[in-house]
């Protein structure tokens, strides 16, 4: 797979991609999200990969879209519809549709994605930061939704994914305020899961990655993901019976009868994902 508005790389058990328009802020191209996409998606594919961490190269994570691609949407000479190949696909586990959207399929896929905050998140690169899994800033992060000061409003589905985490308040407030916050702020809100010394965010990142990517079944991680996500969009009752079956039919996978053999004999398991 050859890249130019990403660096894909796959180190033990852990993929990282990378944003690589440093001299732009990692301002969001097209282009890149195609890359980070088919990266993205390698990485769930491959049995050999525990867990994602998706990141910025330079100062910023993702200051937003491209000024010339929006530029362009503001004379009128480009649409601000999705390009084809940007356009909804099936998920890497063809879930449901919630998840087919053009940043929601990150939400179907199977491993754990850690987004590592190093810098400015505003705009679509605080959209996308929404639908990963884990988030992690480094203490120099600012980030915001910003669109209101540029005459927009919301995108891509965070007015449904902002609410569910910070609560509707905020995201309101965060949403007609176009505000940038700190990393402090967006810990104390729950926007963020930790906050970090900026040189200790790759280590820390890279750390819980080859935790749940060691130390945890590849199976259990990945139906574990997929109840919460799916559940979202169920009822109390719904939840409990799904969760029940599902532990019944675990009970039986090779991966639990590692677990429990490796809890017995005082040794750290060897899962293989079924």
């Amino acid at each position: 797979m050859n890249f130019s508005d990403i660096v894909y790389d796959k180190s033990g058990r852990i993929a990282t991609v990378t944003m690589n328009r440093p001299e732009k802020s990692n301002a969001w191209t097209p282009r890149m999200g195609a890359e980070m996409r088919e990266a993205m998606t390698d990485a769930d594919r491959d049995d050999q990969i525990g867990a994602i961490i998706v990141t910025g190269a330079g100062k910023n994570y993702c200051a937003g879209a491209d000024m010339a691609n929006l530029s362009s949407i503001a004379t009128g000479a480009e649409s601000a519809a999705p390009r084809p190949r940007e356009q909804a696909k099936p998920s890497a586990t063809g879930q449901r549709p919630d998840f087919q959207g053009q940043f929601s399929w990150v939400l179907g896929l199977r491993k754990p994605v850690i987004c590592a905050i190093n810098g400015a998140c505003a705009g679509l690169g605080f959209t996308m930061s929404l639908y990963y899994d884990i988030r992690i800033a480094s203490e120099r992060a600012r980030m915001g939704l910003i669109f209101v000061q540029r005459g927009l409003a919301i995108e891509h589905g965070s007015s449904w994914m902002l609410p569910r985490l910070v609560g509707v308040g905020k995201a309101v407030e965060l949403a007609v305020t176009g505000k940038l916050i700190d990393a402090n702020e967006a810990l104390r809100i729950g926007l963020v899961n930790r906050v970090v010394p900026h040189e200790q965010l790759m280590p820390a990142a890279k750390e819980l990655a080859t935790e749940i990517a060691t130390k945890c079944s590849p199976l259990g991680v990945a139906e574990a993901k997929r109840m919460i996500y799916e559940h979202l969009f169920t009822d109390l009752a719904t939840g409990i019976r799904d969760d029940d079956e599902l532990m019944g039919k675990m009970t039986r996978s090779e991966d639990f009868k590692e677990g429990i053999k490796a809890f017995l004999e005082k040794r750290a398991p060897n899962f293989v994902g079924r």
